[in-house]
């Protein structure tokens, strides 16, 4: 699990220094840029940023599903959060008024009464579990994560990340639809100010790591 999010730190360090550069060059030539290419080149880091956390949250659940399952839980040891997840198929049963609705329900019921006792192994259930679903990833993502899992605490890390999280999608897909142009865009943030951005998303990615280490610690103990 580690190393997905070392990958997306890693590649967070790398968009940071490319800003790092990208200012330090603004600054050698002071020149203005009619074209707006020093801007393109700010505006790219929305895509960046929200390309590594769309990544992350695709390869996530089969890092948290290999790791589960090495650990030969039960099931017992699982956040009924999780089983929900895990019971996908039970939960589409219930989708309607007719009798088989009604058994279907009656079992997801009864099945999470007898979670405690639930002494079945835990296998690999990473294509039962979706934290990306094709939309550009925010503040949504996360919270399902800590809810799937029962994560204690909050998601956010500082108290600005729903925005941070929201600046980014919306400024990406502005981007990736042209609903903006990507020189409006790159004029409108100093690469100080993504930098930070850039930090501020790696300083969150940290947090919710820590929150798994202490979450797979806790089960191991128990």
């Amino acid at each position: 699990m580690e190393q997905v999010f070392t990958e997306a730190v890693d590649r967070l360090n790398r968009e940071r220094r490319r800003l790092q550069a990208l200012a330090q060059t603004a600054t050698a030539s002071g020149a203005f840029d009619p074209d707006g290419h020093a801007a393109m080149g700010r505006a790219l880091s929305y895509v960046v940023m929200g390309g590594v956390l769309e990544r992350l949250m695709r390869d996530l659940p089969r890092a948290l599903a290999t790791d589960i399952a090495a650990l030969k839980l039960p099931r017992s040891k699982l956040p009924l959060g999780l089983v929900a997840a895990l019971e996908a198929s039970a939960f589409r049963r219930c989708g309607d008024d007719s009798v088989h609705s009604l058994l279907a329900r009656a079992a997801v019921l009864q099945g999470a009464l007898l979670h405690q006792n639930d002494v079945r192994m835990v296998e690999d259930f990473s294509d039962a579990l979706r934290l990306a679903d094709g939309s550009t990833v925010g503040q949504k993502n996360f919270e399902a994560l800590w809810v799937i899992l029962n994560l204690p605490g909050e998601w956010r890390n500082a108290p600005n990340d729903v925005f941070l999280l929201k600046e980014i999608k919306e400024k990406r897909n502005d981007i990736a639809h042209w609903e903006d142009d990507p020189v409006n865009v790159g004029r409108s943030k100093r690469p100080s100010a993504l930098i930070g951005m850039v930090e501020q998303v790696v300083s969150l990615l940290d947090h919710v790591l820590l929150n798994l280490c202490y979450w797979f610690e806790e089960r191991l103990s128990t």
